[in-house]
């Protein structure tokens, strides 16, 4: 059966990697030929948003690593029958659930600040008013 898994998951990753590739190096010439036009015609240039997808990423990724991480763990305290088992386990996923909580949060605001410098509003908003 863990063979089974194992062929699975390889003919999974031969399939979807070169296919994964492919579409990545079919947009970064889209982004490139966008951005040639521009230059030819005199336009500004689009903006990158990889600071964005970043944080976006981060946001939904640590969140799932650390879930996996504290499963992980749980199932190897079951396993071996720790006879601390319920104390590690609620320290683990407490840990777990504070870890995810920060980083959804942190991402959040990220993105709001981004969004918030892309727009502009951050050189209003530290501007001092005189009231004239």
């Amino acid at each position: 059966m863990i063979l089974l898994l194992i062929a699975m998951v390889m003919a999974t990753l031969l399939a979807l990697v070169p296919l994964l590739l492919r579409a990545h190096r079919k947009n970064q010439e889209e982004k490139h030929g966008e951005r040639m036009q521009a230059l030819e015609r005199g336009l500004p240039l689009p903006r990158d948003d990889s600071r964005a997808r970043a944080a976006g990423r981060t946001a939904a990724l640590v969140p799932m690593v650390t879930v996996i991480v504290a499963g992980v763990v749980t199932s190897f305290l079951v396993a071996y029958r720790s006879e601390y088992l319920l104390s590690v386990t609620i320290t683990v996923w407490s840990v777990a659930g504070v870890i995810s909580l920060f980083a959804i949060t942190g991402g959040s605001a990220l993105l709001g600040r981004l969004a918030q410098l892309e727009s502009g509003e951050s050189e209003e908003a530290d501007e001092p008013s005189d009231g004239k």
